[in-house]
């Protein structure tokens, strides 16, 4: 049976959470997208306090693709997906942050669509078939690879989310950086739907946290390395081509 298709999308409602993920400086944060370029917002400094107070604060980073096309009404309707007490706060914080933004983020992304569809051809044509080859590699073990949704999200720049869904799997990378570092980001959020309950099991070990020095960090280390280091067997062994590229893109990596 065939690979199931690779589609890119284009997800307004995403696209926008991560652009409102961006204005808040986490510091010394794996998780941080922090884009210092972008102008003060009357809502960042609220946001940022209930962020950091909120326990449940890194299911934000995967709510945009499990709810790409609605987030803002489940976070107001449903705040306990980010938990309970603070994390209620932050949802509904969250929520705000995303009513303020919309209308300017709309206005901005419907003056690039031309552009952003070129890039997804581009993308498409460098890359689509490899990926499709590479992800059908690392699925072999279990079985048919899912079906995966690529969202284009320019305010992730060199950063990549991934999570699983009820259709299948989910990527959030921005399309606007190079293809080879595409290529690579993709993979990786990919590889980490294999590796990491690999690492939970080994590791006997259920609290994580992005945050350097924090108890739960050497978790989110461990889950890292594994999923950088099969990255670069799996392009080794099914496409060395790419070896060079991922050696350029795992640098940034300390893991």
């Amino acid at each position: 049976m065939s690979t199931p298709a690779i589609r890119l999308v284009c997800a307004p409602s995403a696209a926008l959470a991560y652009h409102v993920l961006a204005h808040l400086d986490l510091g010394s944060d794996a998780a941080s997208l922090f884009d210092p370029r972008l102008p003060p917002r009357p809502w960042q400094a609220g946001l940022l306090r209930a962020y950091r107070a909120a326990p449940g604060r890194l299911r934000l980073h995967a709510l945009p693709l499990v709810h790409p096309e609605d987030l803002e009404q489940v976070l107001r309707e449903s705040p306990q997906t980010v938990g309970d007490g603070p994390g209620r706060t932050l949802a509904l914080a969250f929520a705000d942050a995303m009513q303020q933004e919309r209308s300017a983020f709309l206005e901005q992304l419907a003056a690039e669509m031309s552009t952003q569809a070129t890039r997804h051809r581009a993308v498409r044509d460098a890359i689509g078939e490899e990926l499709e080859r590479l992800r059908a590699a690392l699925w072999e073990q279990q079985g048919e690879s899912p079906s995966l949704h690529i969202y284009d999200c320019p305010a992730l720049r060199a950063a990549g989310r991934g999570t699983s869904t009820p259709e299948g799997r989910a990527v959030a990378v921005s399309l606007a950086e190079s293809i080879e570092h595409v290529l690579c980001q993709v993979l990786h959020e990919e590889i980490h739907a294999v590796t990491d309950a690999v690492v939970w099991s080994a590791m006997g070990e259920r609290v994580r946290d992005t945050r350097v020095g924090a108890p739960g960090h050497a978790v989110h280390e461990a889950l890292e390395h594994a999923a950088v280091e099969v990255g670069e067997a799996l392009i080794a062994a099914r496409a060395p081509r790419w070896s060079d590229a991922y050696h350029r893109w795992r640098r940034r990596y300390r893991v």
